[in-house]
């Protein structure tokens, strides 16, 4: 394809179904990350938040509606105006249920046999970046709201959010962070090929079963190399999510420096999303009861020096956690504070003295003008609270 081939539209005039090949923002043109077919309405929106002012596209890799065609005029517009919090919210909301839907099937495609297209896992890692690096706080809010029926798809999802979060927060270069996402969305879809008995069994696995669980991970690492293209880190992430530095982990018992540092940070973050999700076999603990888990429960298992940083990274108060106030009151944190940890920012909503939802009061916990702390973290479920419905209906 030549480049007179490719037409130039305005950003505004952009469709679901073009084949993006560069994009012009206001100092230059330039080649995107990863080229390739818009197909979620959060793309489009992400490519506007960018500051992209026109794209390059290539109609004959386009995939339009036949009475549909590329614009020709181009006309210069002025970038959008800065989100407010609750325009973030809808945004990253809208994107956690495109990306749930991807999620979902692509886990559908495997089970009947099909290959897994790469493109679209870049791509949707690709917008999930541009949303960390947008605001992270909204995305990692949604990382909170979690089914016991999704487990599968929000899993791996919310690890590829949080996987992000932290390599942003290392300082790791932009493309080694999406290939990381990559790696993280698709590390446990070798579990298509574990009975579902065993995936849905409520208690303890017994010998047999964990065995049968465990080669999921050599499953996952067989369907991944199976894409042209892959990258070596993705499949690091894939194959090390399990291994431990004692040499207690699987599938391969590596120890030590056997386990590069994808590996380390990818054993954090499955852990600690596993544990504060409910699991059939298995209830959530609050992301302070994690933490804990994995320092003192394991001491030897875990990169110390990652734990401690990805403990900075995300807070001892998670983004998107429920807390319980001296106030009484329940809250949800919604920024972090690196300088004092203790204090992040928070949306008080609910008494529990009287059992009912309060007016939405935003507080930052280290203003000299709040006089509330936090008491300790709490779980949805001890209130019975359906925080997807509350974010739905008062954050947006």
């Amino acid at each position: 394809m030549h480049s007179n081939d490719l037409k130039q539209v305005e950003i505004s005039d952009l469709k679901i179904g073009m084949f993006v090949v560069k994009v012009v923002t206001a100092n230059a043109a330039l080649r995107v990350k990863t080229e390739g077919i818009v197909r979620t309405q959060t793309t489009l929106q992400n490519l506007k938040k960018s500051g992209a002012l026109k794209v390059w596209i290539d109609p004959e890799r386009s995939e339009l509606e036949d009475d549909e065609a590329p614009p020709a005029a181009v006309v210069e517009e002025p970038q959008l105006p800065k989100q407010s919090f609750e325009e973030k919210v809808k945004a990253a909301m809208q994107l956690y249920d495109d990306a749930k839907n991807i999620q979902r099937q692509m886990i559908e495609s495997i089970k009947k046999g099909k290959s897994v297209n790469l493109q679209e896992v870049e791509s949707l890692s690709s917008s999930i970046i541009d949303s960390v690096f947008n605001d992270q706080n909204a995305l990692m809010m949604m990382c909170q709201m979690k089914n016991k029926r999704e487990y599968l798809y929000q899993h791996s999802l919310n690890s590829a959010i949080m996987m992000s979060v932290f390599a942003r927060y290392l300082e790791f270069d932009q493309d080694v962070i999406e290939k990381l996402a990559v790696g993280a969305l698709l590390h446990d879809v070798g579990k298509t090929h574990i009975d579902e008995a065993v995936l849905d069994k409520t208690g303890q696995y017994s010998h047999d079963e964990f065995e049968q669980m465990k080669h999921h991970v050599g499953y996952s690492v067989e369907i991944a190399s199976s894409m042209p293209g892959i990258a070596s880190e993705s499949l690091d992430v894939i194959r090390l999510h399990h291994e431990r530095l004692d040499g207690s982990g699987y599938p391969e018992a590596l120890q030590g420096d056997e386990i590069n540092i994808y590996g380390r940070m990818i054993a954090l973050i499955d852990s600690y999303n596993a544990m504060t999700s409910d699991r059939p076999h298995k209830d959530a603990v609050s992301p302070l009861t994690a933490f804990k888990i994995m320092t003192n429960g394991t001491p030897n298992a875990y990169d110390n020096d990652l734990m401690k940083q990805l403990i900075r990274c995300v807070g001892v108060f998670p983004v998107g956690s429920l807390v319980k106030l001296k106030s009484n009151k329940l809250a949800m944190v919604i920024e972090n504070n690196f300088d004092q940890p203790l204090k992040p920012k928070v949306t008080a909503f609910y008494s529990i003295t009287g059992g009912y939802h309060t007016e939405i009061k935003h507080i930052d916990l280290a203003s000299n003008h709040s006089n509330d702390d936090i008491e300790c973290s709490v779980r949805p479920d001890e209130f019975k609270l359906d925080l997807m419905k509350f974010m739905r209906t008062s954050l947006t």
